[in-house]
């Protein structure tokens, strides 16, 4: 593959200095203008006028797009569109999304607007949506929809809502708002109403109805029960099964999990599952064949194995997601298979202490991903890999979003981030961390054992990096990555910001961060911290939107991030 030649760029230096008669800090605030790129993605405009109504009132849908050559109408309304035009709705009988997604040679972009019914003489229907019913790698697929009168799913929906997750929870709920007196068939997609999961009868008499949608069939394991553990369910699961299991410890053989479409959590706290002595199958605690399987609310620890890879979860099936899950003191937290794992999603998860590095064997880490489609790792706390990495990925795409990487005081791990074969990556909102035990100083790392995925983009956003060693690299890219972007990032202690060739833009550094308490690792702004309304728009990546709308919360969850004035530099947006 032949080099590619940097772009050329313009710089423009800013220096802003704390304190006075030499006694502070100074902080460099670093501009770079990025040079021409690839076509741009769509623009698109969508609004509605009235956005609020009366049931049975009416409003006017307007768009435009530009760089766009079709686009698609869904949710309460459907069908081809102009590239620009109106459209009235009438009859708009409960609180509806209306959606355009406008595609050209640039990408795609989807615009939403809601018009919201007043005074409606129904509340609407709601209830809780098991996870086991959703795509959990396409979350923007799973809606409910209201249909006028009992069984029927045919025709234009009369009210959609969409399917969102309760914060720093794996469960999934819906409303359906302003829905007058009546009776309707309520239905569950996960594909955007091509098809439906389930759907039920819903009569809403002056009060809002409740209407859940649950599991086929549910398998309990724990203390007492028909099956005390979870190896005794492995051969006896069925495809759409949800597998719970009691909350306490768990000793005893390690799992194979082939059955397709597989939900296992843990109910009334985590199941803890412990590595037996000898793990028979020589992979890890759980081994997951099985395509489309989400693990929930379970602890994997003390996985070793003879070739120093034993797992909590050694990953081989197609699509995994895994969510509000422990993995410490094991030789690997997780291990992607090499390739063929379609989409693994990890959130809302703890990483501790796992990883280790042995002559003749190589090294094991945190987190460590084969070269699956595509890895998310979100709202997550990864920190204290023993010599390894804290978060490794060969991913042909990564989504490293609002998570804590650190080593804190007396950690000794290599990369924070290794991205060692490039891909298509965003790492956005995370606090990046490096102590002074640390065995490799250098925080992210892409591309370093050659860049063997096909898309070699790298954006680093809005992330607060803290070095606590005497020296290091914050970002190192290997030559020959065709796009890195490096843009509002706040850099903290001593080291080289990039290793390598990127578009600079709004960066800041400095030694006099202001933070809470940096020593606790608390690094939310306060009103003396640099860099307060200091950053760049960050626009659009294709589809992926650069702007942070989350922040990280401690432990292994989330907040919305904040919006005053322009935005901040770094993870945290400052909220007086």
């Amino acid at each position: 593959m032949p080099r590619i030649k940097p772009p050329q760029l313009v710089s423009v230096l800013v220096l802003t200095f704390a304190g006075c008669g030499g006694g502070g800090t100074n902080s460099a605030l670093v501009v770079n203008t990025p040079p021409p790129g690839s076509p741009p993605a769509p623009t698109v405009l969508l609004s509605a006028a009235p956005d609020t109504v009366a049931p049975a009132g009416s409003t006017l849908l307007t768009w435009s797009s530009s760089n766009a050559s079709s686009c698609i109408a869904t949710g309460a309304w459907s069908g081809g569109k102009a590239a620009s035009g109106s459209q009235t709705i009438n009859s708009i009988m409960a609180t509806s999304t209306y959606t355009l997604a406008c595609t050209g040679s640039g990408g795609s972009t989807t615009r939403n607007a809601t018009v919201i019914v007043t005074g409606a003489a129904g509340i609407g229907v709601n209830g809780a949506v098991d996870s086991s019913l959703l795509n959990r790698h396409q979350e923007s697929a799973n809606f409910v929809y209201a249909f006028d009168g009992f069984n029927t799913t045919l025709g234009t929906p009369v009210a959609t809502a969409s399917v969102t997750q309760n914060t720093g929870a794996c469960t999934f709920r819906y409303e359906l708002a302003g829905l007058p007196d009546g009776n309707y068939s309520v239905a569950l997609t996960s594909d955007s109403g091509a098809s439906f999961r389930s759907s039920a009868n819903v009569t809403i008499a002056g009060a809002p109805a409740v209407q859940n949608f649950t599991p086929t069939r549910v398998v309990r394991v724990g203390p007492g029960r028909q099956f005390t553990h979870p190896n005794d369910v492995t051969g006896v699961v069925q495809s759409g099964d949800v597998v719970e299991i009691d909350a306490g410890v768990y000793n005893g053989p390690a799992s194979t999990w082939v059955t397709n479409n597989l939900t296992v959590r843990g109910v009334g706290g985590r199941a803890h599952i412990v590595a037996p002595a000898t793990i028979s199958n020589g992979k890890g605690i759980w081994v997951t064949q099985g395509a489309n399987m989400a693990v929930e609310n379970i602890e994997f620890s003390d996985a070793a194995v003879s070739n120093m890879n034993g797992a909590g979860i050694r990953a081989e099936g197609q699509d995994l997601a895994i969510c509000g899950s422990y993995f410490h003191d094991n030789q690997n937290g997780i291990l992607g298979a090499i390739a063929g794992n379609g989409n693994v999603l990890i959130e809302y998860s703890e990483f501790a202490h796992n990883g280790g590095c042995e002559p003749g064997f190589g090294c094991s880490h945190n987190i460590y991903m084969g070269n699956t489609d595509r890895f998310t790792l979100r709202y997550s706390y990864s920190h204290h890999a023993h010599i390894g990495h804290t978060v490794k990925s060969r991913a042909k795409e990564n989504y490293i979003l609002y998570n804590r990487i650190m080593d804190e005081a007396d950690g000794n791990s290599s990369y924070s981030i290794d991205l060692p074969n490039g891909g298509l990556s965003y790492v956005v909102g995370n606090l990046l961390q490096q102590g002074p035990n640390n065995d490799n100083s250098t925080f992210l790392s892409y591309g370093v054992e050659g860049l063997s995925n096909l898309n070699r983009t790298l954006y680093v956003v809005n992330n607060t990096f803290v070095n606590n060693y005497t020296a290091g690299t914050f970002i190192f890219i290997q030559g020959g990555s065709n796009t890195a972007t490096v843009q509002n990032n706040l850099f903290i202690g001593p080291g080289t910001l990039v290793s390598g060739t990127a578009t600079q833009v709004t960066n800041l550094t400095t030694n006099t961060p202001n933070f809470v308490n940096i020593s606790a690792f608390n690094y939310r702004p306060t009103a003396a911290t640099p860099g307060i309304d200091q950053g760049t728009p960050e626009g659009l990546s294709g589809t992926f939107d650069l702007t942070p709308i989350y922040q990280y919360v401690h432990p292994a969850s989330r907040e919305a991030r904040p919006t005053r004035n322009g935005i901040d530099i770094g993870a945290y947006e400052f909220n007086p």
